[in-house]
Parts: C-alpha cells; structure tokens; sequence
C-alpha cells in the first residue's frame, strides 16, 4: 500500500500566503481623471505589509509620465499593516499617466516575480 504524503501549509510564512512576498500597492485612485489646466490632481496610494516581518524601511514614489511627483521612505511597518499616500498635482494640458511604486529599486529583495503587485493599475488623466 502507497502512503499519501501530507501537505503542510506551515511553511508558508506571509499573512497572505504567498511566500517570498513582501509589500503590496492595495490601493490607487486618481480624483479627478478630467481635469483643467491649474485644477490639483489628488493621488492617493496605499501600501501593505504582506510578511509577517517588521519591514524597517520601505521606499515609494508616485509618478507623472515617467517623471517622479513624490517619493519617500516609510520606517518601522508592522506585519499586515498598511500605509496610505496622498500627494496632489497641478494639472497642465496633455495626456498623462500617472502611477505608484512601491519599493521601486528593490530594496526588500522581492523575487521578481513577486514585484508585479508593488506597481498598481495606473490611471490616464487628460487635461484639456
């Protein structure tokens, strides 16, 4: 008789059972998606600790079009908790996307494959 090994989910040690990941963007949302020239562009982004570690240090920035609006460094972020960023933007004519990376130079030494949920969806702001 064949025995059946038995699967432990013991080692799997994130509080969102995904082994190796770190941090996570949960949330992105751009208010308003049309806006005037000179209106402000409010940018709000929250950011997870999915490990069961303190994470000591993690950095963050939220672009425009390739070019960096806020950036930053958030110290001392318990396990499963969160942090949210709000930064606002002059709006000026023309087509923009603006997104938000968290641990953008990788610095929590994520597998790559693990980093795709460090960049939310992004969003297209015009400005006419």
């Amino acid at each position: 008789m064949r025995k059946i090994k038995k699967l432990s989910l013991k080692k799997v040690i994130t509080t969102e059972s995904r082994k190796d990941d770190v941090i996570k963007v949960t949330g992105f949302k751009v208010t308003p998606l049309a806006a005037k020239p000179g209106s402000t562009v409010t940018i709000r982004m929250t950011i997870r600790n999915v490990s069961e570690k303190l994470l000591k240090v993690v950095p963050w920035q939220i672009v425009n079009n390739k070019k960096i609006l806020d950036c930053g460094i958030r110290c001392g972020l318990p396990s499963g908790d969160s942090f949210r960023i709000t930064t606002t933007w002059t709006a000026t004519k023309g087509a923009h996307f603006l997104y938000g990376d968290a641990d953008p130079k990788n610095t929590l030494k994520e597998p790559k494959i693990k980093q795709f949920n460090n960049l939310p969806q992004g969003a297209d702001v015009k400005v006419k």
